[in-house]
């Protein structure tokens, strides 16, 4: 068998069609709602001004095998006239409810047309089917018959569509009959297409019947697309569909990079993800055309119009390498711009930052850039303008009391020249990349270094309490020494066993008064450091970062080396710590590092200091 692939076919086409139901299938199903939802669109086609004779309304894809002489043997029983029968494996319910409109129209106009052919449906299981469907207005108008399928349930949900269309063009004026059977019989002039998705004869049917039903997973315009490009013709040559096929792949597999596909971040899910490259075509070629109004009555604007631009597309030449190459290029450019640590880390700061208002991508692919750094320099102006809400006057315009999304991106942003810098620094020898996957994939919230205000002890239940005593201990009973020793001591029935902190030896009638006593004691020994945080700091940017809720909810307002100390082990964990966060706490951007249990104002100061140098270049 030749393999057809896929096609836009007119539903005239369908006219003269066999067309066999498994028993795997359940029956017909469709109601009210949905029949009228087809007519009211097919009227809405109808009534449309100006069309061009070649615009057409697209039904949903239906998918067929050609059932083989083998096939065909083995079910003699049914007595198939036709030389071809077409199994269908998806779209029965479709193809079963416009027969029923045509047997309707076939009814109402018997005085003025004569609709010679109808589509020809025979049920495995219910073998009836196709003598009903054949002579289903004799069916409907006769009580006797009716009486005589009173049990079949295919026959009940049948009968009521017809009543809804019955109603439907009751209420509707008297020219619809007619225009309807034009549309549904026309050939070429504004008709009803279907996507027609032929498989090979050799798929295995309810293999091929999971794939589209089982979860509900529908046809992509990617397979649609590439059924398109692949289809069996004499013009296109083995070579050239082979060689698209494997570039097909090859793209595939890059784009289900993590790192590919988080810098790129599409605003939805695709289960193929170099349908995604045929998104970008298609709406480029959109916003191209002067008559969008015309684009979008040719091509639709439902979940299948990408494949109809394409259809179209690669019937227009012989030469399909003039349209797969169209999609080469896209590629390519997503992977240059990929490949490039601030092309990457820039495009992909626009398209994973809270708020966004473009996409950037389809920018870029509009644009021609003659270098490397004029690009650069384009999404730095672009960041920069985007960015004036909190970075103007050469400064950081913000603190804790502004808006957190935009606290969020200024931080989002800073992680972003990090990773810049390290690029960098590194002369091309290696690209140090954020992983954007990773980042978005996180809620995060705007973090006090050094606590804003004292941990609400009281609210704490009791093994918040201990776990809050053990902390204190951890970090600051080497350093106090004595005093924090003797104050903690009566908290433990036995202060010599292996694990003192285990529940059954904690004296809880003095949970509380030691709790508190030791937070007297550890805040008047940070009292006495010289460069401690004055409150009027606490809100600055110097202050401030961002890092993962869970792990900030977690820890509460606990003081610095507490905090220090968890997102280190978090981090050896291998959860997912921005790098400037890390950093943070590392004391990376402090040029006193004696005191690593300390967030002093020096370390605030200087820290501000280096996100203001790295953000400088977008301060303009």
């Amino acid at each position: 068998m030749m393999n057809i692939g896929v096609k836009l076919e007119p539903v005239a086409n369908l006219l003269n069609k066999a067309f066999f139901i498994r028993s795997y299938q359940r029956g017909y199903r469709w109601d009210e709602n949905q029949v009228n939802d087809l007519l009211n669109d097919f009227k809405e086609f109808i009534d449309q001004s100006n069309k061009s004779e070649e615009e057409f309304y697209c039904l949903q894809p239906i998918v067929v095998k050609r059932l083989s002489n083998e096939e065909m043997i083995k079910l003699h029983r049914f007595n198939f006239d036709n030389h071809v029968i077409y199994e269908v494996i998806d779209g029965q319910q479709r193809i079963t409810t416009v027969t029923i409109v045509l047997n309707f129209l076939k009814e109402i106009l018997k005085n003025e047309i004569h609709l010679e052919y109808l589509p020809s449906i025979t049920y495995e299981v219910r073998e009836q089917s196709r003598e009903i469907l054949s002579d289903f207005n004799n069916y409907i108008n006769s009580l006797e018959k009716q009486e005589e399928l009173k049990n079949n349930i295919d026959f009940y949900h049948m009968k009521e569509v017809y009543k809804t269309i019955f109603m439907w063009f009751q209420n509707a004026e008297p020219k619809y009959p007619i225009l309807f059977l034009k549309l549904l019989t026309s050939f070429k002039v504004n008709c009803v297409k279907v996507i027609w998705y032929e498989v090979e004869e050799q798929d295995n049917s309810i293999e091929v019947f999971r794939r589209f039903n089982v979860g509900k997973i529908p046809l992509t315009n990617a397979e649609l697309i590439k059924a398109s490009f692949l289809r069996e013709n004499d013009v296109v040559s083995k070579s050239i569909k082979y060689s698209i096929s494997k570039e097909w792949q090859q793209i595939e597999n890059q784009l289900q990079s993590k790192f590919f596909w988080g810098f790129l971040k599409p605003q939805k899910e695709y289960p193929s993800r170099i349908e995604y490259i045929f998104d970008l075509l298609f709406v480029t070629a959109r916003n191209e055309t002067k008559d969008k109004i015309v684009f979008d009555r040719w091509f639709g604007t439902d979940k299948h119009s990408v494949f109809r631009y394409f259809s179209e597309e690669t019937k227009k030449t012989d030469d399909l390498r003039t349209v797969w190459d169209k999609v080469n290029e896209v590629f390519e450019k997503l992977l240059q711009w990929h490949n490039h640590p601030e092309h990457y880390h820039y495009i992909g700061y626009m398209q994973n930052k809270e708020g966004k208002k473009r996409n950037v991508i389809l920018e870029l692919l509009s644009r021609k850039f003659k270098t490397k750094q004029e690009l650069t320099n384009y999404l730095i102006d672009t960041i920069s303008n985007d960015s004036k809400s909190f970075l103007k006057d050469n400064k950081i315009s913000i603190d804790y009391n502004s808006d957190k999304k935009e606290l969020r991106n200024l931080f989002f942003l800073f992680n972003i020249e990090s990773y810049v810098s390290l690029s960098q620094s590194s002369k091309g020898e290696e690209i140090y990349r954020l992983p954007f996957d990773l980042y978005s994939s996180v809620n995060y919230d705007i973090e006090h270094i050094d606590s804003q205000t004292e941990k609400e002890v009281s609210i704490l239940k009791s093994e918040e309490k201990i776990e809050f005593l053990k902390d204190l201990e951890l970090d600051f009973g080497f350093e106090i020494g004595k005093p924090f020793e003797e104050n903690i001591t009566p908290l433990f029935k036995e202060s010599d066993i292996e694990d003192k902190w285990e529940e059954d030896n904690i004296n809880k009638e003095n949970l509380n008064e030691i709790l508190e006593s030791t937070i007297v004691i550890v805040n008047e020994f940070l009292e006495k450091e010289p460069d401690k945080l004055d409150e009027n700091s606490k809100n600055d940017i110097g202050n401030l970062t961002i890092l993962n809720d869970r792990i900030n909810r977690s820890y509460g307002n606990s003081y610095f080396n507490t905090k220090r100390r968890l997102i280190i082990d978090e981090d050896k964990r291998g959860v997912y710590i921005p790098i400037a966060t890390k950093n943070v706490f590392l004391k990376y951007f402090s040029g006193n590092t004696k005191k690593h249990t300390r967030w002093s104002k020096s370390d605030v100061e200087n820290y501000q200091k280096q996100i203001e140098k790295s953000l400088s270049k977008f301060m303009k």
